[in-house]
């Protein structure tokens, strides 16, 4: 090694061993300035002081801040892969992923408090019940007391506290086992038990109607049903409903007593629940088309039906209530993000306002990337 190369690594090591020989009161004191996203690279560098990190007293000094984590699986890896968005760089940036990963998207995503459940899905082919749970604070991944019922692209949401966990465990189910509810306060599983028809269905999607205490779930014939966890009611909706066909609407989002959804052809549509008429959110019409073709329009007067936009990848909302969409820039192998606040107007129309839109993670040559999951933590 050089003499110029040695000075350099002397000088990264004593920079990095700066803040770890002071006292840990102090650490902890100058650790709190940090950012959620630095501190989460910070047991990477020194690994030693990693209880520092994860200590109560830390998160005693720590204000509460909003993250957004998200999930991407690059194929043809199998593994997913964790990050959080850099808020001031608008970046993905990585943390650590699951050390036991399920493969590609067959696993459930809860947040609860100030962390992330990921349940089930598939290992080597088989259901599983394993149940994985991610601190966003220390970036710390544990497992925790496993599901009664092995499941894979099961339905889970968070309602009053408890996860609720229905469907995706094959041919092998009864009205029995279809449901299981999780408490994370005690860290037991007990049983969900929903009368009569419902583990008939596989459920494609659900959402929470928090303020009439119910889910919304919709089954593979595109049939509407309500379920009630707290009188473990189940309710028939009737005839299947228009507009809930197959990769016509994903990412169910309940946002001020009304439903959005992403749509084909870079769309966000709205419906309130008792028309059920969807309708497309106006004002972003130009968010999710090519750029090139974007400036063939201006110059050359191209009308923009004419251009094919991109697809949405993942809809989701964060604690503000303002949606968070993700879509491949195909033309430029970049992944883009933007947030978009909305509001109903008179007319019976639904008007989005995109707060900020940018790429937040540049992809490799031709590669695909599928994000699995996106959700603000506050921790």
């Amino acid at each position: 090694m050089s003499n110029e190369a040695a000075n350099k690594r002397r000088k990264v090591s004593t920079s990095f061993s700066g803040i770890w020989s002071l006292p840990d009161a102090v650490a902890l004191t100058i650790l709190s300035q940090v950012s959620r996203f630095d501190r989460g690279a910070l047991p990477v560098a020194c690994k030693s002081h990693r209880y520092l990190l994860a200590s109560p007293e830390l998160r005693g000094l720590t204000s509460i801040q909003e993250n957004l984590y998200v999930c991407l699986l690059f194929f043809p890896d199998p593994n997913p892969h964790w990050f959080i968005l850099n808020t001031t760089l608008r970046r993905l940036c990585s943390i650590p992923s699951n050390p036991n990963p399920a493969q590609e998207s067959s696993s459930s995503y809860v947040v609860v408090g100030q962390g992330i459940y990921v349940l089930g899905g598939l290992i080597n082919d088989e259901r599983s019940s394993d149940v994985w749970f991610l601190d966003c604070f220390s970036h710390k991944w544990s497992r925790v007391a496993s599901m009664k019922m092995p499941r894979a692209s099961a339905q889970a949401n968070i309602f009053e506290g408890k996860i609720y966990v229905f469907g995706g465990c094959g041919e092998v189910h009864n009205y029995s086992n279809w449901s299981e509810v999780f408490d994370p306060e005690t860290q037991t599983w007990s049983d969900w038990t929903v009368p009569v028809l419902p583990h008939r269905y596989n459920i494609h999607h659900s959402v929470v109607i928090e303020e009439e205490k119910k889910f919304l779930a919709v089954d593979e014939k595109h049939q509407c049903m309500y379920l009630f966890p707290v009188k473990s009611m189940f309710w028939d909706m009737g005839p299947p409903r228009r507009g809930f066909e197959p990769g016509d609407r994903n990412d169910l989002c309940y946002i001020g007593e009304i439903l959005y959804c992403r749509a084909s052809h870079g769309r966000v549509m709205w419906c309130d629940l008792e028309e059920f008429e969807w309708k497309e959110v106006k004002g972003l019409e130009d968010l999710l088309q090519p750029r090139e073709e974007l400036c063939t329009i201006k110059q050359c007067t191209i009308m923009p039906c004419q251009v094919e936009c991109y697809d949405i990848l993942r809809l989701g909302r964060n604690s503000v209530g303002n949606i968070v969409i993700f879509w491949n820039d195909s033309e430029r192998f970049e992944l883009w993000s933007a947030e978009i606040s909305v509001e109903k107007r008179e007319g019976s129309e639904v008007w989005g306002k995109i707060e900020w839109s940018h790429p937040v993670f540049e992809l490799e040559f031709l590669s695909e990337v599928e994000v699995l999951f996106s959700a603000s933590v506050l921790a």
